[in-house]
């Protein structure tokens, strides 16, 4: 079961050597508090660690108020404290999705990664530009076969 811990909004507190508090809180300015859950911020600090490149955590906790102007999901794990929206300089998002398939849910946007520590599997694609599958590239030119024929073989195949 996850850790949530519910802080002061504005408190001082650094949640691991990487994140402090006021990545965490929610950007409007009627709540009071806000919820962490200290388990998503441990999986947080080892991707940090593991990228070894600064996040920047875009949306965390989210009021409900604040959820439900933007749109949030009715279920949202930002309500819970458990999620954050992150992008990672240096990374393409994609790049930054293939990472965080460890976490319990991830969900792929075209500027960002929305990762979660809700305690079950959860994976959603949000992008409007998806990757394109790369083609095999086949080699130009004869073939070996082609390459390694007689003048005879060659005769014969033309019916001369």
């Amino acid at each position: 079961m996850a850790t949530i811990k519910k802080f002061k909004k504005g408190e001082d507190v650094r949640l691991s050597k990487s994140f402090h508090l006021r990545e965490w809180e929610c950007s409007c300015s009627d709540c009071k508090e806000t919820l962490v859950s200290l388990d998503h911020v441990k999986k947080l600090q080892k991707l940090r660690d593991d990228l070894g490149s600064p996040i920047t955590i875009t949306s965390a906790y989210r009021c409900e108020k604040h959820n439900k102007a933007i749109g949030g999901s009715t279920h949202s794990q930002h309500k819970l404290g458990t999620a954050t929206d992150i992008q990672v300089k240096g990374m393409e998002p994609t790049a930054v999705q293939d990472a965080c398939e460890h976490f319990d849910g991830l969900g792929r946007y075209d500027t960002f990664t929305h990762i979660d520590s809700r305690g079950s599997k959860a994976r959603w694609d949000n992008r409007t530009r998806k990757p394109v599958a790369r083609k095999q590239h086949l080699p130009d030119g004869p073939s070996e076969d082609d390459i390694n024929i007689s003048l005879d073989e060659i005769e014969k195949k033309l019916g001369l």
